[in-house]
């Protein structure tokens, strides 16, 4: 199998339990189940079905990738808990992408949500809190909070002049305070959304630390 990467990916940072395999950084196969606290149930089950529909087995993976937070800490620490497992039983690297990157790379390539300067990805963390960030359309990331109070304050954070996408499961609590900007409803996060940067993070060798890493659960009581 020379010249080909297949990347296993685990997505578990929302209530949307999924995973993909990337063959060269292009989604080959993927399952998902949208249903809160299914992630410790189903993971498994999911991935031998996406391994059979890669057409597949575990020798063949080169390397695992997750969604590596913020977003759900139950979620995150199972999808670390697997993804370590694999990792240390085949003797390939980890690979992290951040949440936020792979929620702008999702909205923009499966939902052709193009034409923004900034987009803002929001992941609920319970009462009038979420967990966002503002990246630009290349995934730079220009404003960084890890979690923020949803109130009349809101909008003073944005750039009045620029045109923002909110979406994600925290962005409908953010409605009342936008003025300037769209929200997307129909986004769902999914693990196909890693499998480019993941390649690309491959390619580059950056690989986790086995042995140490955590992932960026920003604040560990956020139970979805």
């Amino acid at each position: 199998m020379a010249g080909r990467v297949y990347i296993f990916c685990i997505e578990t940072s929302h209530a949307v339990t999924s995973v993909a395999i990337s063959l060269n950084g292009e989604c080959i196969a993927s399952r998902h189940i949208n249903e809160g606290n299914k992630a410790a149930d189903t993971i498994h089950l999911l991935t031998r079905e996406v391994l059979e529909e890669a057409g597949i087995q575990f020798q063949d993976l080169n390397a695992i990738a997750i969604s590596s937070g913020p977003g759900s800490y139950t979620g995150l620490r199972i999808a670390v808990s697997a993804a370590k497992g694999l990792c240390f039983g085949l003797e390939i690297p980890l690979i992290a992408v951040p949440t936020f990157e792979a929620m702008v790379e999702g909205v923009l390539k499966r939902y052709n949500q193009v034409g923004f300067d900034l987009y803002m990805p929001m992941i609920d963390a319970r009462r009038m809190e979420v967990f966002t960030a503002v990246l630009t359309a290349d995934l730079n990331e220009v404003l960084k909070t890890p979690s923020l109070v949803l109130d009349e304050t809101f909008e003073k954070n944005l750039i009045q002049s620029k045109k923002y996408m909110f979406f994600g499961n925290g962005a409908l609590k953010a409605a009342p305070f936008i003025k300037n900007g769209i929200i997307f409803e129909e986004y769902l996060p999914h693990a196909m959304d890693l499998c480019n940067l993941a390649f690309i993070r491959n390619n580059r060798k950056q690989f986790e630390d086995l042995y140490y890493f955590e992932p960026n659960y920003s604040k560990s009581f956020y139970q979805a």
